[in-house]
């Protein structure tokens, strides 16, 4: 995974911001679930930095952006 800020731009540019908004809290939630859930790889060692690199992107964009 890298940075997700090119795919919260490109949908900022195709749905505008209430649609990127929903998505990006949506998919911050999606992955905290799967850190949760042994099941998951997102909850493996190699992997679960990263998701937690991506979560932290999204919640800072979302209180950029999205806050009332």
């Amino acid at each position: 995974m890298t940075s997700e800020r090119g795919r919260i731009e490109f949908l900022l540019a195709r749905d505008g911001l209430p649609a990127t908004c929903e998505w990006v809290a949506r998919t911050a939630a999606i992955y905290g679930d799967a850190l949760n859930s042994p099941s998951s790889h997102a909850s493996a060692p190699e992997y679960r930095r990263l998701f937690e690199a991506a979560i932290r992107e999204y919640e800072a964009w979302l209180a950029e952006k999205c806050s009332p």
